[in-house]
């Protein structure tokens, strides 16, 4: 069996798949991947939108275990932002790990861990996720986060990523064609598994993954999604505080 055709029963749809209007700038949808070879399942919340018509905002919290807003939807709605996950690392002193830029105001300076592989970012020509070596910074930035691993990229897993320490996960992803997605994972499973289920045609979007990028996961995984007037939103609260939040704004 080749490569491509191994890739694609990693991880299928669990029961008959959402249909899904993929020319939606908005939506939300609770997707259930199942993995044949052993029946484990993963669900994940996610966000689906386009650059077209939303842009990333980066939330600093501020350098204190104390939260800035005592719940998750609280701190997106006070930034006007519709939907949007807990953001990228930081140190025990609430430091950010890498690069941070908030409403144009960079917050800390870049970094070469090997896990802050990537940089996901917002200008004024749209959103971009790239590869540390390849990131050209300019002052029209108004939103970034320096995270990692890279998960999916040209639509294949990544190799390497660790198949151990199983937790829940918070990732954004692209088909590179102005469809993209943020999702935190309500069950536990390892970087490598989320990379390939990413990677497996329909099992959790419904388009090809072109690339796709971790962000802090574990105790700090969150995510709120508005569904409008007369609706109770859709959020999974972190179980701790966390330093940044990744939102999603109209333009």
């Amino acid at each position: 069996m080749s490569v491509s055709s191994a890739l694609a029963v990693d991880w299928i749809p669990a029961g008959e798949s959402e249909r899904q209007d993929i020319s939606a700038d908005l939506a939300y949808s609770k997707r259930t991947a199942v993995r044949p070879s052993d029946g484990k399942r993963v669900t994940a919340h996610l966000a689906f939108f386009t650059s077209r018509a939303f842009r990333l905002e980066v939330t600093d919290l501020g350098g204190r275990p104390e939260p800035a807003h005592p719940t998750l939807e609280a701190a997106f709605r006070a930034e006007g932002c519709v939907a949007g996950v807990n953001g990228g690392f930081f140190h025990p002193d609430w430091q950010p790990l890498g690069l941070v830029i908030s409403k144009g105001q960079r917050i800390h300076h870049f970094e070469t861990a090997k896990i802050l592989s990537g940089l996901i970012y917002s200008d004024d020509r749209g959103i971009h996720l790239v590869r540390r070596g390849r990131f050209q910074d300019h002052p029209q930035i108004r939103a970034l986060l320096q995270t990692g691993p890279f998960l999916v990229e040209h639509g294949r897993p990544v190799r390497g990523l660790s198949a151990s320490d199983p937790r829940r996960r918070t990732f954004i992803a692209t088909d590179w064609r102005g469809h993209w997605v943020i999702g935190a994972t309500a069950s536990s499973l390892t970087l490598a598994e989320l990379g390939e289920g990413l990677a497996s045609p329909g099992a959790l979007t419904p388009w090809r993954v072109d690339r796709a990028i971790n962000l802090d996961g574990g105790s700090s995984t969150g995510f709120f999604f508005d569904r409008g007037p007369g609706r109770a939103p859709v959020t999974l609260e972190p179980w701790k505080p966390v330093r940044n939040l990744l939102g999603i704004c109209a333009r």
